[in-house]
Protein backbone atom coordinates (compact mmCIF):
# COMPACT_ATOMS: atom_id res chain seq x y z
CA UNK A 1 0.00 0.00 0.00
CA UNK A 2 3.27 2.49 0.54
CA UNK A 3 4.49 1.45 -2.64
CA UNK A 4 0.83 2.26 -4.18
CA UNK A 5 0.80 5.91 -1.86
CA UNK A 6 3.75 6.94 -3.90
CA UNK A 7 3.07 5.44 -7.03
CA UNK A 8 0.01 8.09 -7.32
CA UNK A 9 2.14 10.72 -6.18
CA UNK A 10 4.65 10.10 -9.31
CA UNK A 11 2.26 8.66 -11.95
CA UNK A 12 -1.09 11.31 -11.65
CA UNK A 13 -3.57 10.95 -14.66
CA UNK A 14 -1.36 7.29 -15.44
CA UNK A 15 -1.56 5.54 -12.09
CA UNK A 16 -4.92 3.48 -12.64
CA UNK A 17 -2.66 2.09 -15.44
CA UNK A 18 0.58 1.74 -13.44
CA UNK A 19 -1.80 0.27 -10.72
CA UNK A 20 -2.80 -2.34 -12.73
CA UNK A 21 0.17 -3.62 -13.91
CA UNK A 22 1.75 -3.78 -10.95
CA UNK A 23 -2.08 -5.83 -9.69
CA UNK A 24 -1.12 -8.22 -12.73
CA UNK A 25 2.11 -8.89 -12.34
CA UNK A 26 1.90 -10.13 -8.54
CA UNK A 27 -1.32 -12.12 -9.40
CA UNK A 28 1.09 -14.05 -11.44
CA UNK A 29 4.38 -13.96 -9.44
CA UNK A 30 1.56 -15.64 -6.98
CA UNK A 31 0.66 -18.07 -9.06
CA UNK A 32 4.13 -19.09 -10.27
CA UNK A 33 5.07 -19.12 -6.35
CA UNK A 34 2.08 -22.18 -5.82
CA UNK A 35 3.33 -23.56 -8.62
CA UNK A 36 6.91 -24.00 -7.74
CA UNK A 37 5.55 -25.46 -4.38
CA UNK A 38 2.61 -27.37 -4.76
CA UNK A 39 3.91 -29.05 -8.28
CA UNK A 40 8.03 -28.08 -8.17
CA UNK A 41 7.93 -26.32 -11.03
CA UNK A 42 10.99 -23.89 -11.95
CA UNK A 43 10.09 -20.21 -12.15
CA UNK A 44 10.45 -18.40 -14.95
CA UNK A 45 10.57 -14.88 -14.22
CA UNK A 46 10.02 -14.05 -18.28
CA UNK A 47 7.53 -16.33 -18.81
CA UNK A 48 5.72 -14.48 -15.60
CA UNK A 49 6.34 -11.21 -17.05
CA UNK A 50 4.73 -12.25 -20.62
CA UNK A 51 1.47 -13.56 -18.71
CA UNK A 52 1.43 -10.84 -16.96
CA UNK A 53 0.96 -8.44 -19.81
CA UNK A 54 -1.10 -10.95 -21.62
CA UNK A 55 -3.80 -10.82 -19.25
CA UNK A 56 -3.59 -6.66 -18.96
CA UNK A 57 -4.14 -6.52 -22.40
CA UNK A 58 -7.30 -9.27 -22.19
CA UNK A 59 -8.39 -7.14 -19.23
CA UNK A 60 -8.24 -3.88 -21.42
CA UNK A 61 -9.97 -6.15 -24.30
CA UNK A 62 -12.98 -6.79 -21.92
CA UNK A 63 -13.06 -2.95 -20.31
CA UNK A 64 -13.38 -1.53 -24.02
CA UNK A 65 -16.95 -3.12 -24.17
CA UNK A 66 -19.55 -0.65 -23.64
CA UNK A 67 -21.49 -1.65 -20.65
CA UNK A 68 -25.14 -1.45 -21.35
CA UNK A 69 -27.76 -3.87 -19.61
CA UNK A 70 -30.50 -5.44 -20.86
CA UNK A 71 -33.53 -7.40 -18.94
CA UNK A 72 -33.93 -10.56 -21.57
CA UNK A 73 -30.46 -12.99 -22.20
CA UNK A 74 -31.42 -12.91 -26.00
CA UNK A 75 -30.79 -9.07 -26.31
CA UNK A 76 -27.21 -10.02 -24.48
CA UNK A 77 -26.39 -12.20 -26.63
CA UNK A 78 -27.37 -10.99 -29.89
CA UNK A 79 -24.75 -8.13 -29.27
CA UNK A 80 -22.03 -11.43 -28.96
CA UNK A 81 -19.63 -10.59 -31.84
CA UNK A 82 -16.19 -11.30 -32.99
CA UNK A 83 -13.47 -8.37 -32.00
CA UNK A 84 -10.05 -7.82 -33.63
CA UNK A 85 -7.21 -7.50 -31.67
CA UNK A 86 -5.05 -4.37 -30.73
CA UNK A 87 -2.86 -3.45 -33.14
CA UNK A 88 0.09 -5.68 -33.87
CA UNK A 89 -1.43 -8.28 -32.27
CA UNK A 90 -3.40 -11.29 -34.47
CA UNK A 91 -6.44 -12.67 -33.31
CA UNK A 92 -6.70 -16.64 -34.09
CA UNK A 93 -10.22 -18.33 -33.43
CA UNK A 94 -10.08 -22.24 -33.51
CA UNK A 95 -12.60 -24.58 -33.24
CA UNK A 96 -13.38 -28.35 -33.45
CA UNK A 97 -15.91 -30.86 -34.70
CA UNK A 98 -16.48 -34.64 -33.18
CA UNK A 99 -18.63 -37.63 -33.62
CA UNK A 100 -18.31 -39.84 -30.79
CA UNK A 101 -19.52 -43.13 -32.50
CA UNK A 102 -16.73 -42.95 -35.25
CA UNK A 103 -13.95 -40.87 -32.76
CA UNK A 104 -13.57 -39.11 -35.71
CA UNK A 105 -13.98 -34.72 -36.07
CA UNK A 106 -12.34 -31.70 -37.47
CA UNK A 107 -10.24 -28.86 -36.49
CA UNK A 108 -10.32 -25.09 -37.73
CA UNK A 109 -8.15 -22.07 -37.32
CA UNK A 110 -8.96 -18.83 -38.71
CA UNK A 111 -6.24 -15.78 -38.48
CA UNK A 112 -7.22 -12.11 -38.47
CA UNK A 113 -5.26 -9.65 -37.68
CA UNK A 114 -6.57 -5.39 -36.04
CA UNK A 115 -8.89 -4.51 -39.10
CA UNK A 116 -10.61 -8.06 -39.20
CA UNK A 117 -8.78 -8.99 -42.18
CA UNK A 118 -8.28 -12.25 -42.79
CA UNK A 119 -4.66 -13.81 -42.75
CA UNK A 120 -4.40 -17.17 -43.01
CA UNK A 121 -6.31 -20.62 -41.74
CA UNK A 122 -5.57 -23.90 -41.18
CA UNK A 123 -8.20 -27.29 -41.42
CA UNK A 124 -7.87 -30.76 -41.17
CA UNK A 125 -9.98 -34.76 -40.05
CA UNK A 126 -8.79 -36.08 -37.01
CA UNK A 127 -9.13 -38.95 -34.90
CA UNK A 128 -9.86 -38.57 -31.31
CA UNK A 129 -11.27 -39.71 -27.98
CA UNK A 130 -13.50 -36.97 -27.29
CA UNK A 131 -14.78 -33.38 -28.24
CA UNK A 132 -12.26 -32.02 -25.26
CA UNK A 133 -9.27 -33.68 -27.20
CA UNK A 134 -10.45 -32.78 -30.20
CA UNK A 135 -10.22 -28.88 -29.16
CA UNK A 136 -6.86 -29.48 -27.79
CA UNK A 137 -5.88 -31.00 -31.45
CA UNK A 138 -6.95 -27.47 -32.89
CA UNK A 139 -4.97 -25.58 -30.29
CA UNK A 140 -2.18 -27.44 -30.92
CA UNK A 141 -2.48 -26.97 -34.80
CA UNK A 142 -2.76 -23.37 -34.63
CA UNK A 143 0.25 -22.95 -32.25
CA UNK A 144 2.42 -25.25 -34.76
CA UNK A 145 0.91 -22.39 -37.49
CA UNK A 146 1.74 -19.83 -35.38
CA UNK A 147 5.39 -20.57 -34.94
CA UNK A 148 5.78 -21.80 -38.85
CA UNK A 149 4.73 -18.26 -39.66
CA UNK A 150 6.89 -16.64 -37.05
CA UNK A 151 4.29 -15.00 -35.50
CA UNK A 152 5.07 -12.53 -31.97
CA UNK A 153 1.87 -11.88 -30.76
CA UNK A 154 -1.22 -13.62 -31.07
CA UNK A 155 -4.22 -14.31 -29.06
CA UNK A 156 -6.01 -17.78 -29.53
CA UNK A 157 -9.85 -17.70 -28.88
CA UNK A 158 -11.67 -20.92 -28.31
CA UNK A 159 -15.15 -21.33 -27.21
CA UNK A 160 -14.07 -24.33 -24.71
CA UNK A 161 -14.43 -23.27 -21.42
CA UNK A 162 -12.80 -25.87 -19.60
CA UNK A 163 -9.41 -25.97 -21.80
CA UNK A 164 -9.15 -22.29 -21.86
CA UNK A 165 -9.14 -22.59 -18.15
CA UNK A 166 -7.07 -25.80 -17.86
CA UNK A 167 -4.62 -23.80 -20.20
CA UNK A 168 -4.44 -20.69 -18.36
CA UNK A 169 -4.47 -21.84 -15.23
CA UNK A 170 -1.70 -25.04 -16.29
CA UNK A 171 -4.21 -27.32 -14.40
CA UNK A 172 -3.84 -31.31 -15.39
CA UNK A 173 -6.84 -33.29 -17.13
CA UNK A 174 -4.74 -36.98 -17.68
CA UNK A 175 -7.05 -37.51 -20.74
CA UNK A 176 -5.05 -35.15 -22.53
CA UNK A 177 -1.88 -34.12 -20.79
CA UNK A 178 0.42 -35.15 -23.36
CA UNK A 179 -1.29 -32.83 -25.78
CA UNK A 180 -1.99 -29.99 -23.03
CA UNK A 181 2.06 -30.46 -22.93
CA UNK A 182 2.98 -29.89 -26.29
CA UNK A 183 0.63 -26.57 -26.26
CA UNK A 184 2.57 -25.19 -23.37
CA UNK A 185 5.54 -26.09 -25.36
CA UNK A 186 4.72 -24.00 -28.89
CA UNK A 187 3.23 -21.73 -26.73
CA UNK A 188 6.28 -21.05 -25.06
CA UNK A 189 8.31 -20.22 -27.83
CA UNK A 190 6.43 -17.53 -29.25
CA UNK A 191 7.16 -14.09 -27.22
CA UNK A 192 3.73 -13.09 -26.73
CA UNK A 193 1.17 -16.07 -26.65
CA UNK A 194 -2.50 -15.94 -25.13
CA UNK A 195 -5.69 -17.98 -24.37
CA UNK A 196 -9.10 -16.53 -24.21
CA UNK A 197 -12.73 -18.29 -23.59
CA UNK A 198 -14.99 -16.72 -25.63
CA UNK A 199 -18.94 -17.80 -26.47
CA UNK A 200 -20.03 -19.66 -29.72
CA UNK A 201 -21.41 -16.80 -30.91
CA UNK A 202 -18.21 -14.71 -31.20
CA UNK A 203 -16.24 -17.93 -32.34
CA UNK A 204 -18.30 -18.48 -35.69
CA UNK A 205 -16.26 -18.55 -38.31
CA UNK A 206 -13.88 -21.35 -36.86
CA UNK A 207 -16.96 -23.32 -35.86
CA UNK A 208 -18.53 -23.28 -39.51
CA UNK A 209 -14.91 -23.89 -41.20
CA UNK A 210 -14.63 -26.80 -38.77
CA UNK A 211 -18.33 -28.14 -39.54
CA UNK A 212 -17.54 -27.65 -43.56
CA UNK A 213 -14.48 -29.63 -43.06
CA UNK A 214 -16.00 -32.70 -41.42
CA UNK A 215 -18.88 -32.62 -44.08
CA UNK A 216 -16.77 -32.80 -46.24
CA UNK A 217 -18.47 -29.80 -48.08
CA UNK A 218 -15.96 -26.70 -47.82
CA UNK A 219 -14.91 -25.16 -50.80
Amino acid sequence: MEFLQKMKLSAGANYDLCSSKVAFLVWEVWKARNLAIYQQTIPNPILVIRKANLMELEFGELSEQPAKHTTTVSRLASRVTWRPPLQDWIKSNVDATFIGAQSVGAVAAVFRDHNGSLLSGINSTIVAGSPLAAEALAIRADLIMSQNFLMQKIIIESDNQILIQALKSHASIAEIQVVLDDIHHLARIIPSCGFIWVPREANSLAHEVAKLTRQGTLH
